[in-house]
């Protein structure tokens, strides 16, 4: 068995939670738990284990080096959207015969209801898709819709770690972003590796789980972006502490720190905190650049909607992930809504 992490008391969870979004934060929150770890089984010398986000290469040359995951809690039905069901419209209208398991009593109906919205086939590949969505209609051909999926799992939390964690209603399972930079690392290291994007109106449903890392270490756990201006905040130093005084105050803060570990030595707290000033520095440039989207031509805020009061939030947020990705973070998790349709 693994013993409690050496390298944090408090959790990732715990002080994402317990503490303001400040760069500081942010940076410990990652760097945290970038030390050895060490196995510790009975009766066996402890062995270390060196755990990191550099780049990895997979064992093939990939076609794409980042995801972004636009995760929309509830939302309309595939049944209007990408799953046409023929038979179900035949029998509109009339009683299923079968059992039903009701999440709602007082709102539970056996009646059959087909979608009221046409399909039609769509690109030379020919998948359906209903006339609610004209323009993904258009690119349909390099969209993977995935029609298989199914679950005997009838609840939204026991759902939602299904999806991302694979195992319906277990709670502790890395999700998916977790294992991406745990095989892949980061492309970059000045800025986490896993990223996630919240909607302004709240958690989504499930909280935190949704970016966990389970059972692997903290730093393969998502790091939290505010839902709005600014992302990070203290993310640049005030007028009279920049330049010059900045670094002398650095230099000798890393002196001091240093002192004291060389009082402690192989103190993993103490070395991570010591670590993560040095990111802290880095994001000061690499995230202020990268989450200024004005940096963005008009044409392209035009193409993500930010000229629409009614997408410019969601819009804002897509560029961002893009941005991110594109200086090497390696998987960024957009939601969207915090709880889901009625």
């Amino acid at each position: 068995m693994m013993d409690e992490p050496l390298f944090s008391s408090l959790s990732r969870r715990q002080f994402l939670a317990e503490n303001a979004m400040g760069i500081g934060a942010v940076a410990l929150a990652w760097l945290n738990s970038q030390q050895p770890v060490a196995a510790n089984p009975a009766k066996l010398p402890k062995v270390p284990v060196h755990f990191d986000l550099k780049s990895k290469p997979p064992h093939f040359a990939p076609r794409a080096k980042a995801m972004i995951s636009l995760f929309q809690h509830g939302g309309p039905s595939h049944v209007d959207l990408f799953d046409p069901k023929p038979e179900l419209t035949r029998l509109n209208g009339s009683e299923y015969p079968g059992e039903v398991q009701f999440s709602f009593v007082n709102r539970a109906s056996k009646t059959l209801f087909g979608s009221p919205w046409k399909f039609a086939k769509r690109g030379e590949c020919g998948t359906e898709v209903s006339e609610l969505l004209p323009h993904l209609a258009e690119i349909v051909d390099d969209v993977c819709l995935i029609r298989s999926m199914h679950t005997g799992a009838n609840g939204h939390e026991v759902s939602i770690r299904y999806f991302h964690g694979g195992i319906p209603g277990v709670v502790g399972r890395p999700t998916l972003g977790s294992w991406l930079v745990y095989g892949l690392g980061c492309e970059s290291q000045e800025l986490p590796a896993y990223l996630v994007l919240t909607d302004p109106g709240g958690l989504p449903v499930d909280g935190v789980s949704n970016w966990s890392n389970g059972f692997m270490p903290p730093l393969f756990q998502g790091t939290v972006l505010r839902p709005r201006e600014p992302r990070i905040l203290n993310l640049e130093a005030p007028p009279y502490l920049r330049g010059a005084v900045q670094e002398q105050n650095l230099a000798l803060l890393q002196e001091l720190n240093q002192r004291h570990l060389d009082q402690h030595p192989g103190e993993a707290d103490l070395e991570a905190r010591i670590a993560s000033y040095e990111l802290a520095a880095a994001m000061q440039t690499a995230a202020a650049e990268a989450l200024d989207i004005s940096r963005e031509t008009a044409a392209i805020h035009k193409l993500y909607g930010l000229d629409n009061p009614e997408t410019r939030e969601y819009g804002t947020r897509c560029l961002i992930a893009r941005r991110l990705v594109e200086r090497g973070v390696r998987f960024v998790q957009l939601f969207l809504g915090g709880q889901p349709w009625g």
